[in-house]
């Protein structure tokens, strides 16, 4: 055992709490900059320029793109290393049908669990999303619009279930970005809102129909047709980073 690290282990945790800390802001880093279109679908994320970016090692670097890999926003091939996720059309709506069938099951157990505190979670978001579309912050409402689900499938305690819905949202986040869709509306953030009454109000039936519906609105938004887009440089595509 290191003698200095055995001797320290305050200083140690602190050291790797660091670090953990440093790896969440650089995987939140990139993937903004894939929702928000600046690194582009099949763009290489070369470990050599990312390292010199963010001023860290090749350990540290594969832990964040382990996690992007995890969320399906990247791909790591075999002896060629990590790439922008390039979406599909045919994953696109096979994401969304699988969206429609796990998010409208889920929707209804939370409406027939009903918990106490379910209220005051679907509130608390709501209050976010209205925060990110009075800033005129249009990748933060995207990625509202999609947390909101996320609450929502919380509530149903099916930790199981929620996970698979967290790994499509992440996937739909990256769809969002690749097929150009207008940004969510204000109508898509009142059928939030309505959602959240039905669901609070124990009215299963039409909380599925409304999930459905909303979720198909969500697909109908994108331009989801063959395309293919002139990469931008890695290092300008992600732009300033203060390590």
């Amino acid at each position: 055992m290191n003698k200095a690290f055995s001797e320290n282990p305050q200083a140690n945790s602190k050291k790797s709490l660091k670090g953990e800390a440093q790896v969440d802001r650089i995987y939140a880093h990139v993937f903004d900059a894939i929702v928000d279109h600046r690194l582009q679908p099949g763009t290489h994320l070369k470990e050599d320029e990312l390292c010199e970016l963010f001023g860290i090692g090749r350990t540290r670097l594969r832990k964040v793109l382990s996690r992007l890999a995890a969320d399906h926003v990247v791909e790591l091939v075999v002896n060629r290393g990590a790439f922008v996720a390039r979406p599909s059309v045919d994953e696109a709506r096979e994401v969304f049908r699988a969206r429609r069938l796990i998010e409208g099951d889920l929707t209804r157990r939370a409406a027939e669990r009903r918990d106490t505190g379910m209220k005051a979670a679907l509130e608390q978001h709501m209050h976010c999303e209205h925060e990110a579309r009075e800033a005129g912050d249009t990748s933060r409402v995207i990625r509202r619009c999609g947390r909101y689900h996320q609450v929502l499938a919380d509530q149903a305690d099916s930790p199981i279930m929620a996970r698979f819905v967290r790994e499509l949202i992440a996937r739909s986040s990256l769809i969002i970005a690749v097929y150009e869709a207008k940004a969510p509306s204000e109508c898509e953030i009142d059928e939030h809102r309505l959602l959240s009454d039905l669901v609070v109000s124990g009215k299963a039936d039409e909380a599925v129909e409304l999930m459905n519906t909303h979720l198909q609105g969500i697909e109908d938004r994108l331009l989801l047709k063959a395309s293919h887009k002139e990469q931008n440089g890695l290092i300008s595509s992600l732009g300033s980073f203060s390590p």
